[in-house]
């Protein structure tokens, strides 16, 4: 009260501050608008934030985006399913006997 002559809670000064400015919010919105497909790993690179992946998912969900888990097929996957060699099944036509 001596230093502000006030005796309202300064509220705006609690928790943690922000990571990512609005100018960043701003460059996540106008990246993801001109390459949509971009993973939250991307993004960051990208722009090169200094925050952890987890916030760059949750400013991008604030910015009105849905957030999908990118699955990989079990042809891209580094290794086969299963130990041994890997097999590949090809279809032949059947021979016909009259």
């Amino acid at each position: 009260m001596e230093q502000t002559d006030s005796v309202d809670l300064r509220v705006n000064q609690r928790g943690y501050k922000a990571k990512l400015t609005q100018l960043d919010m701003e460059a996540i919105d106008a990246l993801i608008q001109k390459h949509p497909v971009l993973t939250i790993r991307e993004i960051k690179e990208t722009l090169q934030l200094n925050t952890c992946e987890e916030t760059v998912r949750k400013a991008v969900i604030k910015l009105g985006y849905q957030v999908k888990k990118k699955s990989i097929h079990a042809s891209e996957q580094e290794r086969p399913r299963g130990e041994g060699k890997m097999y590949t099944v090809e279809r032949t036509q059947k021979e016909t006997t009259s």
